[in-house]
């Protein structure tokens, strides 16, 4: 699980804070909304599986702008 919050989706890309496992240890994604690529990112520094949780942030990220909505300020991703 990762918990995305204080995203923010601008005109160029969507971004957020991210923090795996309740670790209290937080990363950064953004992300560009054209090419739903990432842009940059600055890693959690939670011991495990750092570009994984990089990979499901990024994920949701860009299901949250296909939604056609309004995006949340905050949310998780829960995969098994």
């Amino acid at each position: 699980m990762v918990r995305l919050f204080n995203i923010v989706n601008d005109d160029e890309s969507i971004y957020c804070d991210y923090e795996p496992e309740k670790s209290g240890l937080f990363g950064k994604v953004v992300v560009d909304k054209v090419t739903e690529e990432i842009r940059s990112v600055s890693y959690s520094e939670y011991e495990y599986g750092k570009k994984m949780y990089v990979a499901h942030v990024r994920a949701k990220l860009c299901e949250l702008l296909n939604l056609n909505g309004e995006i949340p300020k905050e949310t998780v991703a829960i995969w098994f």
